[in-house]
């Protein structure tokens, strides 16, 4: 029997109502009912919008032959980046010991499967299992259907990480042509494998609650109930559909019984939607209705009630099930025309169903469905194809195979090692060297200047050594690092370089598995991640990694204010490090390795991250970058933008010079409300209860759960300054309202935060 898991941020149950949980409940349950094993692993971790437990959910999903788990976010270890890779890592982390699985499927949105699919990608791990992607939309294509700017660096990077993640998959498969399409329009480099294949009906094993009363005339049979169907904000067409009913004249209006919204609300620009929804339809003399709570389930039954016209306005969509369920459930209803909604409707029904999204076009379209309203035309295909081709995606098998070391000449590594005034630590370098699973590779050790007698002792002893082996001592004059590292470079006479610092420590398998990486994905240049070590530790071969440092890789979006790169211990094809130009030379200065990947980077080269760790990065209380010019580092890694190649290259240097200005007002700010007294702790509580009101209208599947991290920070420092009751009253009205939010999102942290100004109070 095949195993299959399905990987999803979003899933019915926890989650209330999405598109994306819609999709998996249904394909999972579709394909346990076709004897496949099916095990669905929900990765927004803590994240729930039901007042039932996870454990029960998972329960009840066993009655239907799926095993659902969860993301367990404790790491032993501490991962040093934004949140969606620390996620990221984490599911990596978990398929590492979790194997045994022939296809995992899973969305672009958050990218789950970005360090996963690098590590297939390298060769280094997971060759028995198909990958297979199932496209729902990125972050990238949501933004620009609600017209919205990505608003800190975690959004910046999805757009990076979810692209990668599409082109990185076995398979690719959309329930539209439309976002295929889309996709390619961006510059997206799509798999060939790449098709399209229907959503599957919405599973339909869970109970309705109870239904709201639709009316409160005393018959709905009296008349037609225009239902809006989706989330209440702009990408759904809530504007265009308040624009349009403003205008219906009274011969419409008094065949309409009422005008419902059924949808989660939505904050629109600082106002609620259920607001202005009462805002602006005070004119209109019908009854208005806003249902806010109902799951898919218990939307779908009140959806199939007589005498109801649905109307799905959206701005944008991809294969929306608010379509697609009005269709096999034979409901009324109109739709606008973008995105993939067509493909879902057999062409001779268009006319009577599609609009052109705007107002007078919508506007035309309800006044002709209310004077003909049934047309029922149902899903252009049936369930059986649609079942039967994933079924046929998941039992073929990807045609990549890893090459294998063993079966290919294996190319001569130099290991460009540096070295100034740390013998110690240099010893732990040469050890660590000494015990590598890969043979073919010679040392260049380049001695930067030191002029401690032991370093210039230890020097001398080792250099018969070195001779024996085919490696090189070279001394030279006091040159700084670029400089010494070009030197090793030139005596190299391998195909790869791989940089080392005579402070880190090479794991047993890292000239091995960058080696094996570079031949499986043809990259150019390799980065990893830092495992750091403290002080002088000398790291065992197995000890655990508690702390690391986790680049993302070549984002070019981040580059100029980030170093998504990685550290200088990294490999290099020769004749790239050459065409290049090497490391710039400037004395005194760090970010030569930053500003070297992103020169590489922008000259077209691969550039590729390897997941697992292959080196020990030691963290010294003193060094080159902590006592360095930050200023002036920062313009050496920023410099390859200013090149005259690189067009509009002089307003990125803006970025860096913003970030420091901000962090500046934002320490001067924490100063000058730490000495303002009661009257700053007033306004930063009404900042708090702002942020409040803005992070729960974002809090969708998981979205801003790190932003909340912060917030009970905050919190904390509050309570540091709380004395002898004087705040009693802003916390008691903090409390409350904390309060009556936790009976809406069942959050874990507002509990706790609620639990703590509960007990101030």
């Amino acid at each position: 029997m095949k195993k299959v898991l399905i990987i999803t941020p979003d899933i019915e149950g926890p989650v209330r109502n999405g598109g994306i949980g819609t999709a998996f409940t249904a394909l999972s349950t579709s394909l346990a009912s076709h004897s496949l094993e099916v095990d669905v692993l929900y990765t927004s971790g803590e994240y729930s919008e039901s007042t039932e437990s996870f454990l029960e959910w998972s329960q009840l999903y066993s009655t239907f032959g799926i095993n659902l788990l969860k993301l367990d976010f404790n790491l032993d270890f501490s991962i040093d980046a934004p949140y969606f890779r620390r996620k990221s890592y984490a599911l990596f982390t978990w398929l590492l010991e979790n194997q045994e699985y022939d296809t995992v499927i899973a969305c672009e949105w958050q990218a789950d499967l970005y360090y996963t699919l690098l590590s297939k990608n390298n060769g280094t791990n997971f060759e028995k299992i198909k990958f297979i992607v199932n496209t729902h939309g990125s972050t990238l294509w949501a933004d620009e259907g609600n017209y919205q700017l990505p608003e800190d660096q975690n959004h910046l990077e999805l757009y990076y990480m979810e692209k990668t993640v599409v082109e990185m998959a076995d398979e690719v498969v959309s329930p539209s042509q439309y976002l295929l399409d889309w996709m390619q329009s961006k510059g997206w480099q799509l798999p060939e494998n790449s098709k399209v294949i229907l959503n599957c009906a919405p599973f339909n094993g869970f109970k309705p609650k109870t239904l709201p009363s639709p009316s409160k005339k005393d018959d709905v049979s009296d008349g037609i109930e225009l239902v809006f169907f989706g989330r209440l904000e702009t990408r759904k067409g809530l504007d265009i559909f308040l624009r349009a009913i403003n205008k219906l004249e009274q011969t419409d209006l008094n065949k309409i019984c009422g005008i419902t919204f059924v949808g989660k609300d939505a904050n629109l620009s600082g106002i609620n939607s259920n607001t202005l929804i009462k805002n602006k339809t005070k004119s209109i003399k019908v009854p208005i209705h806003i249902i806010n709570d109902l799951d898919r389930t218990s939307a779908n039954a009140y959806l199939k009630r007589n005498n109801v016209l649905v109307v799905i306005p959206s701005l944008v969509e991809n294969s929306p099930y608010t379509v697609y369920e009005c269709l096999i459930n034979e409901i009324n209803f109109i739709s606008s025309n973008i995105g993939g909604i067509p493909e879902l409707i057999s062409k001779e029904k268009h006319i009577d169903i599609l609009f052109s999204p705007n107002p007078v076009d919508l506007h035309g379209k309800i006044h002709h469905r209310l004077n003909a309203l049934n047309c029922k035309p149902g899903l252009i295909s049936g369930q059986d194809p649609i079942i039967s081709s994933w079924v046929k995606s998941i039992e073929s098998r990807p045609a990549k195979t890893f090459i294998k070391l063993e079966n290919i000449e294996q190319p001569l590594v130099s290991v460009c090692l540096v070295h100034h005034d740390r013998h110690h630590l240099l010893q732990q370098a040469i050890s660590s060297l000494k015990t590598q699973s890969y043979n073919n590779f010679e040392v260049i050790l380049v001695d930067d200047g030191s002029t401690d007698k032991d370093s210039q002792r230890y020097l001398d002893l080792i250099e018969n050594d070195f001779s024996l082996r085919n490696w090189k001592v070279i001394k030279s004059s006091n040159n700084y690092l670029g400089a010494a590292r070009n030197l090793a470079a030139r005596h190299a006479s391998g195909d790869y370089l791989i940089f080392m610092d005579d402070d880190n420590v090479a794991k047993p398998f890292e000239i091995e598995t960058f080696v094996k990486a570079a031949i499986n994905s043809g990259s150019d240049i390799l980065t990893t991640p830092s495992d750091l070590i403290f002080g002088e530790e000398f790291p065992s071969p197995f000890r655990k990694m508690t702390n690391c440092w986790l680049p993302l890789g070549p984002d070019l979006n981040i580059a100029g204010f980030n170093n998504c790169f990685g550290d200088a211990n990294a490999m290099i094809k020769k004749d790239v490090f050459e065409k290049v130009g090497g490391f710039t030379e400037d004395y005194g200065l760090g970010h030569e390795d930053w500003e070297f990947f992103l020169k590489a980077s922008l000259a077209g080269y691969k550039l590729q991250l390897v997941p697992e760790p292959l080196f020990w990065y030691r963290v010294a209380n003193t060094g080159m970058l902590l006592t360095g010019n930050k200023k002036k580092n920062n313009y050496r890694s920023l410099r390859p933008f200013l090149a005259e190649h690189v067009k509009y290259n002089f307003s990125t240097s803006l970025i860096p010079s913003f970030i420091d200005k901000i962090q500046s007002l934002e320490q001067e700010n924490q100063r000058l409300r730490s000495v303002n007294g009661v009257g700053s702790v007033s306004n930063q509580l009404n900042h708090i209860n702002g942020k409040i009101d803005l992070l729960i209208s974002q809090q969708r599947e998981g979205w801003a759960h790190d932003r909340f991290n912060v917030l009970t920070n905050q919190m904390e420092q509050l309570t540091s300054q709380q004395r002898d009751g004087w705040a009693h009253d802003r916390f008691e009205a903090l409390y409350n309202k904390i309060d009556s939010l936790n009976k809406i999102q069942n959050e874990s942290f507002l509990r706790k935060v609620a639990r703590k100004i509960k007990r101030m109070i």
